[in-house]
């Protein structure tokens, strides 16, 4: 049955079980990376030092691992961000419309806000001192720098394989595909990384001078880069290959679950 066949059921519910395939087998790392790097920044613990803990946790309790707060907001916000870019690339499919403007929209709007949520929450558990309020720069920051990962992330890549398959005819459309998906949201961290960062001051210390803002990102620049490429590659880069491989393999094979009444 090819997809265009599908009723329009079959193919979102394949939505939602490509979404929470890919989230849930990202998430494990991400959640390590983020609440790691939140320590770091507020000074509860060094980043190699919460990264060992963290990732001796996971091993050692997995089944406590998943159930923590911090897991289930990672998960949450990966299923609803895949699942927006979904559904909007099947609605515009069977509209015949194309889908790279809404799905930049409709995607940021809903990972921007889960995500500020998100960061929110784990500022205010994995910060020190008593939880307050996140200022409003904290918010502005992190918004841009998600507006940044999400057209790296899923309006980037269609382009950039293109690209490569200009440049280089003799690469296969899924060899770019990879390459492009993940490539394009690691690059981007060299300039999102910073306004994380500057976030995160804000937050932890909101009277500091803004000579100690760009001493301390300075400082972190590097090692949370890095850090963050390494999560932003399951995130965005595995995770979309994973979760663009298992919604094509549902939509192609036939004999799929999802073909029920066929």
């Amino acid at each position: 049955e090819k997809m265009s066949d599908q009723s329009p059921s079959k193919r979102y519910a394949i939505d939602l079980i490509s979404a929470a395939t890919a989230a849930f087998s990202v998430a494990p790392f991400i959640t390590i990376v983020d609440r790691s790097i939140t320590e770091n920044a507020s000074g509860r613990r060094k980043l190699g030092d919460a990264l060992v803990s963290e990732f001796k946790s996971f091993v050692t309790r997995p089944h406590m691992f998943i159930r923590s707060p911090a897991f289930a907001w990672i998960f949450g916000l990966y299923f609803v961000t895949y699942t927006a870019a979904n559904s909007i690339d099947t609605t515009c499919s069977i509209l015949k419309r194309d889908p790279q403007i809404p799905k930049f929209i409709g995607t940021s709007a809903i990972n921007m806000f889960t995500c500020i949520c998100k960061d929110r929450a784990f500022a205010r558990m994995f910060g020190v001192g008593s939880p307050r309020p996140m200022p409003s720069i904290s918010y502005g920051l992190f918004a841009t720098r998600d507006s940044l990962t999400i057209a790296a992330s899923f309006n980037a890549p269609s382009i950039v394989a293109k690209k490569l398959r200009e440049k280089y005819p003799e690469m296969s459309q899924r060899k770019s595909e990879v390459i492009a998906q993940i490539g394009c949201p690691a690059f981007v961290q060299f300039f999102s990384t910073p306004l994380h960062l500057f976030g995160l001051d804000f937050y932890n210390k909101p009277d500091v001078s803004f000579a100690s803002r760009v001493a301390f990102v300075s400082r972190e620049y590097l090692k949370s880069t890095f850090a963050r490429i390494g999560r932003i590659g399951p995130a965005f880069g595995i995770g979309g290959v994973e979760n663009k491989m298992v919604r094509e393999s549902n939509q192609k094979n036939r004999s799929s679950f999802w073909n029920w009444g066929s």
